[in-house]
């Protein structure tokens, strides 16, 4: 009796082995050439993120308030929470307005595995450092049925923009492109172990066959 009941305890994780490659091993999936731009839309459809209490004693500006506040907060949690807020800011203020600004993140993806890929998640990353000490994360999710040796330019759009902060001395940015998750069409996936689905669906809408995360 003992023995059954250990064998049955194995099956939920010798399941979970057989649908999820190792995190450890490098993804199947080959970065090429990866860019952003800028363009106006003026059909933006997004909807209008909840409007949150400013401090009007303060007369202090309201990025000066949010960076003050991340640096003594030692969470990584709270950082990005803090971050998204004032990102929702940005939105909310870009919504107003008749004609919105929106940013094209492109990216040329390999499939160099032996199966077929139906999506990829993969994230553009922004810094003005080499060690990317202040990344900005704008995530995707793709669809897309990519044969093993075949490549695929992917499209995602977002109404937030590469980095947060503009440089005062123009200095140029660093960007980089990472593969969070990749799900193939046998109903395994394999993911970075770093990476978690995020909780929250992204309410910026999606356009084509990418999603923001």
């Amino acid at each position: 009796m003992r023995i059954v009941v250990i064998l049955l305890l194995l099956v939920p994780a010798i399941l979970l082995k057989a649908n999820q490659d190792t995190a450890d091993n490098p993804p199947d999936v080959q970065i090429g050439e990866f860019s952003t731009s800028k363009f106006i839309a003026y059909d933006y459809k997004g909807p209008i993120p909840r409007r949150t209490n400013s401090n009007t004693a303060d007369t202090r500006s309201r990025r000066l308030i949010y960076e003050e506040e991340i640096r003594n907060r030692n969470s990584i949690e709270n950082r990005s929470r803090d971050m998204l807020d004032l990102e929702e800011s940005v939105m909310r203020e870009a919504r107003n307005a008749q004609a919105v600004d929106m940013y094209r993140y492109k990216v040329s993806l390999k499939n160099s595995g032996l199966k077929m890929i139906k999506s990829v998640s993969w994230d553009f990353q922004g810094s003005f450092t080499e060690d990317f000490a202040d990344t900005t994360h704008r995530q995707f999710r793709c669809t897309a049925k990519l044969k093993p040796n075949s490549s695929e330019r992917f499209e995602g759009q977002s109404i937030l923009p590469p980095v947060r902060v503009v440089s005062a001395s123009n200095k140029t940015f660093i960007q980089r492109v990472v593969i969070n998750r990749i799900e193939y069409d046998d109903g395994t996936f394999w993911q970075r172990s770093e990476w978690r689905v995020p909780q929250e669906p992204s309410n910026q809408p999606g356009r084509g066959n990418c999603h923001p995360l």
